[in-house]
């Protein structure tokens, strides 16, 4: 048997669907009614139109209530930051006067009295009454002193740090709000088609028209590319050791005859999905990216047709393959085949090593281009 070099390979085969390498769902951006609807279902899109328009009205009355929160805010923490400035400590800083003032003219009156009762002009009542008035006005300087430091004291500390924080929350849900009602028009982030978001949790899909009443997050429309295909496939755990990101892949399909689409493993799912009782075998997706087709096989090649994929295990281009009674093994235990070099030569054993078993035969090193006695019994 005449044996050379030759493409060695060793495949997987898996079943896939195709589907856009790019799609992406748009939905709701706040609760509210649809307003306009200005793409149609598998209308082909540029990148940046705007396919559907929200009523505001609803977002508007949010917004102001977040603006008024606001302004609220503000007004707290801009009064506690100036709170020695604020009336409530002017008032204790006026009272605290006004007892130091009592007090003052209090002491006086009581020297003076002393003094005229040291000279026996009045009588000692009066300067025990006095006395008792500047006591009642000492505690009186005292009570004010206390209430004064306790209004410096209740614009700082804990009292500022929680205006603070809600001032900080009050901006954060007004730019929010502001936000959301920029994103009024929903517009095709790139270029592509426009079909009907995939139903989630076995809900109904939404048909979007005008006057539809829609939750914040609600999937209105989906774009899907059609610039890059790829294919969804399965494998199960027994084969997934075989694969790795980045093999090369072929694929083909009954939908697109006699042609051959180029592609490589992109992504290998790290958890599998288990289907059936405890303990059966798990799957995983893997997606394969596919190159630039052709052009006869991207007009034939559409999004949800099955696909069958050859995945390149193993490539050799300069591969010997021999049949498996070619090889057979002396007394050590040495594995060879009997081989001349042309067909004139004798035969002589010739020691090689085994490889990898593929559809051809098996992979053999050691050995040149010739030929090997093959038994036919």
């Amino acid at each position: 048997m005449l044996v050379r070099p030759q493409r060695v390979e060793q495949h997987l085969g898996m079943i896939g669907r195709i589907q856009a390498a790019r799609q992406e769902t748009l939905s709701a951006p706040f609760e509210g009614v649809i307003r306009e609807v200005l793409a149609q279902e598998g209308q082909a899109i540029e990148a940046g139109q705007t396919l559907l328009r929200m009523d505001t009205g609803q977002i508007e009355i949010q917004v102001r209530q977040a603006q008024a929160e606001l302004l609220k805010a503000q007004r707290e923490a801009h009064q506690l930051r100036n709170w020695d400035n604020s009336p409530e400590v002017f008032r204790a800083r006026h009272a605290v006067q006004n007892a130091r003032s009592a007090l003052d003219v209090a002491q006086a009156n009581l020297r003076d009295t002393r003094a005229l009762f040291e000279r026996g002009i009045v009588a000692r009542m009066e300067v025990d009454t006095l006395a008792q008035q500047v006591r009642r006005q000492q505690q009186d300087f005292l009570i004010a002193g206390d209430e004064l430091r306790t209004a410096e004291a209740r614009g700082k500390g804990m009292r500022l740090k929680i205006a603070e924080m809600e001032l900080t929350n009050a901006q954060a849900r007004y730019q929010a709000v502001t936000k959301q009602r920029e994103r009024q028009d929903l517009k095709a982030p790139f270029a592509g088609v426009v079909v009907r978001p995939t139903p989630q949790d076995g809900s109904k899909a939404i048909i979007v028209q005008p006057g539809l009443q829609v939750t914040q997050g609600a999937p209105l429309l989906t774009v899907i590319g059609l610039d890059r295909i790829q294919v969804l496939a399965r494998v199960e755990e027994a084969d997934l050791h075989q694969l790795l990101e980045g093999m090369p892949v072929q694929i083909t399909g009954d939908g697109f005859p006699g042609q051959t689409l180029a592609g490589r493993i992109a992504t290998i799912a790290v958890q599998g999905n288990a289907a059936g009782a405890p303990g059966a075998a798990a799957h995983y997706d893997v997606v394969i990216s596919v190159d630039a087709p052709q052009a006869g096989a991207a007009r034939q090649a559409r999004l949800g047709m099955s696909a069958r994929l050859a995945v390149i295990l193993y490539r050799n281009d300069q591969g010997i393959v021999v049949p498996p009674q070619a090889l057979r093994t002396d007394d050590e235990g040495a594995t060879y085949v009997m081989y001349r070099a042309t067909p004139d030569a004798a035969p002589s054993k010739t020691v090689v090593t085994p490889g990898r078993a593929i559809i051809q035969g098996i992979e053999i090193q050691g050995l040149q281009a010739g030929y090997v006695l093959v038994p036919t019994g």
